[in-house]
């Protein structure tokens, strides 16, 4: 009977700041999103084949197409990036904190896409600006959003967590009131659109 030799890792298995970890398997390939907050470009990648050795990818966001960080503050900028994978396509989703003032975890969050890890990622689809750190969910045809949504109007708590309507593959992820939607791009596109949808409506 052959006996398996025990393996040590050493940790940590990826040395440096590395913060908000978002990991992903796609058949025999790992991959890691972290966050780069006010640094360009933005959103660190690592592919990896044992969890052990990783190897850096580079950033995903890497032109101002991609991310504008015009006048971010320090630590602002891409919070907790969410990489995930669903019909061929890749989805990343992240946040961009531009300020502190007036209820910054209200921040901006958008999605790009790619067929391919390296890119070339979709241009933005803007998503909605009602809370931070937000997480794609996919569930066989169908998508959803995850994300802390605030209000703070007396006696409504503050911070929740909300989980919006089914949609379509590559389709609308967003909560009412007043989404910013998104739905499958024009025939032949694998990219998403967005359109403002009327107040209190929603996908």
């Amino acid at each position: 009977m052959r006996q398996r030799t025990a393996q040590v890792v050493r940790n940590p298995v990826l040395a440096g700041s590395h913060p908000d970890p978002s990991i992903l398997r796609v058949g025999a390939d790992f991959y890691l999103a972290t966050s780069t907050f006010e640094w360009c470009p933005g959103v660190r990648l690592h592919h990896s084949r044992d969890l052990v050795h990783w190897r850096p990818l580079g950033g995903a966001l890497d032109s101002t197409r991609l991310l504008d960080l015009t006048g971010c503050p320090d630590s602002g900028g891409v919070w907790a990036p969410n990489l995930s994978h669903a019909d061929g396509l890749f989805h990343l989703v992240y946040s961009n904190v531009s300020t502190y003032a007036g209820g910054f975890t209200d921040s901006p969050n958008h999605l790009v896409t790619a067929e391919s890890i390296d890119g070339p990622w979709s241009d933005p689809v803007p998503l909605h600006a009602r809370g931070f750190d937000a997480s794609l969910f996919h569930d066989g045809a169908a998508s959803r959003l995850v994300n802390l949504v605030h209000d703070w109007r007396p006696g409504h708590g503050g911070s929740a967590w909300r989980r919006p309507a089914t949609t379509g593959p590559r389709a609308a992820w967003s909560a009412s009131p007043n989404p910013s939607c998104c739905r499958p791009g024009p025939a032949g596109s694998r990219a998403p659109t967005s359109t403002a949808a009327a107040p209190g409506t929603t996908c």
